[in-house]
């Protein structure tokens, strides 16, 4: 395996075309073609499926998508190094989100450090997958952000709390149910409710769609991923939940307390991390500036 075969197959993955994969990495078609089949037959799987109109990732090429990045990332750093001759050593913490509201909560965390650390250099993986925890299990990733429920089983060796973020319902500002402080399953009786697709949707969240009577309400609409669901929600083709996390309000769309319904928890999966780590110190920075946090709506919105 070299490097060449995994930015072909990054580069596939991508554009799902193998022509304009080609002119991303600057060789051939054929070549591309050569490079992933010789991938492909080191790994003894399909990384994709193909025909004469349409290529398509299989599941074996979706998981290996993280693993493909990490290997080029780690490779493209060793050589920044070793061309630069840098001499001050760089903190690096390898940071995994699931989706653009995770990554937002770790933009002030990340500018904090920053300047503590003008050599701080974050590696960001954003993936809307679970295969993150075999990131993190595999010492690919130290930290992820993830949602979880208060009693939900911890999925690392370390899961550390940053605030509570209420479920709540969305929909478009001038929606029916604009306004109202909280709602419950008879208020969407009838409602086209937008699922986020079960392994894009974190555990913590399908809560909020029982509550709403899924899987029983056959009025759905399927998203990929919440980016996606909050865009249809937008567009006014349903409603949708998730819980609020920190940056997440959208002007245009109104977010309603579930009744009934606990807050779930933003926090950092980890291994055991070890104090004076530049992973542990952004742990520690993290916990410090989310310490006093709350949901400005749910101030505003309680039931």
């Amino acid at each position: 395996m070299n490097t060449t075969q995994l930015e072909c197959f990054l580069a596939v993955a991508e554009t799902l075309n193998f022509s304009k994969a080609a002119e991303m990495v600057n060789i051939s078609q054929p070549a591309v073609s050569h490079q992933i089949s010789s991938l492909e037959a080191e790994l003894g799987v399909r990384l994709f499926l193909r025909t004469n109109k349409s290529v398509q990732l299989t599941k074996e090429g979706l998981i290996f998508i993280g693993d493909a990045e990490t290997i080029v990332r780690t490779a493209m750093n060793s050589i920044h190094r070793l061309s630069t001759n840098v001499k001050e050593k760089k903190r690096t913490v390898a940071i995994g989100v699931h989706n653009q509201y995770e990554l937002d909560a770790a933009v002030p965390v990340m500018n904090i450090i920053g300047k503590m650390y003008p050599n701080f250099e974050p590696e960001i993986t954003m993936m809307p997958f679970k295969s993150l925890d075999n990131l993190l299990e595999e010492n690919k990733l130290q930290i992820i952000f993830a949602i979880k429920a208060e009693n939900e089983a911890a999925k690392a060796e370390c899961f550390t709390a940053l605030c509570e973020c209420p479920v709540m319902l969305i929909c478009r500002k001038d929606d029916e149910l604009s306004g109202r402080k909280s709602i419950n399953i008879n208020d969407i009786n009838g409602r086209r409710v937008i699922l986020i697709k079960r392994h894009k949707c974190p555990d913590a969240a399908m809560e909020g769609y029982m509550k709403l009577g899924l899987p029983n309400n056959s009025n759905v609409l399927l998203a990929d991923g919440c980016e996606a669901a909050f865009a249809m929600a937008k567009a006014g083709l349903g409603v949708t939940a998730f819980p609020m996390m920190p940056c997440m309000n959208d002007s245009e769309l109104e977010y309603i307390r579930i009744d009934g319904l606990a807050p779930v928890l933003l926090g950092l999966y980890s291994k055991k991390l070890i104090k004076g780590e530049p992973a542990f110190e952004f742990v520690t920075e993290a916990k410090k500036f989310y310490k006093n946090y709350r949901c400005p709506i749910d101030k505003t919105k309680t039931v």
